[in-house]
């Protein structure tokens, strides 16, 4: 059976062009402040979530780290899984946390390590314990 997604973009996130993704914030700092440019999500997670809870349910063994070296519980898991009720369930125990991994991606004129990707632009993503 082919899974059924129910968001607008297969991954979840529709990726946008980067430089469109920039908001100006203020900080302060030692009775100054100063304004920066930084990434602003454009997605709410609950919605994500809410919109795939009639997702299949992952089997997370298929993607098990065998590899006894490496700290992640669970790697490559493609983000079109990201938003399954299964995931959702472990993250809301607290136990964990997510690292998404993807390189960069010009046709949005995103660069990036593919260790430090953020959700909007990643390939796939890794389970870690806290």
């Amino acid at each position: 059976m082919e899974n059924e997604f129910t968001t607008d973009a297969v991954l979840g996130i529709m990726p946008r062009n980067y430089q469109d993704t920039f908001v100006e914030r203020c900080f302060g700092f030692d009775n100054r402040t100063f304004t920066m440019n930084v990434y602003q999500y454009n997605h709410n997670p609950m919605e994500l979530y809410e919109a795939n809870q009639n997702q299949p349910r992952l089997n997370l063994e298929d993607y098990n780290n065998d590899d006894y070296n490496e700290v992640a519980h669970y790697k490559g898991i493609p983000m079109e899984f990201r938003w399954n009720p299964v995931i959702r369930e472990m993250m809301m125990t607290g136990n964990y946390r997510i690292r998404y991994r993807g390189g960069s991606k010009p046709q949005y004129g995103y660069r990036r390590s593919q260790y430090n990707t953020i959700a909007e632009y990643a390939d796939t993503f890794a389970i870690y314990p806290k």
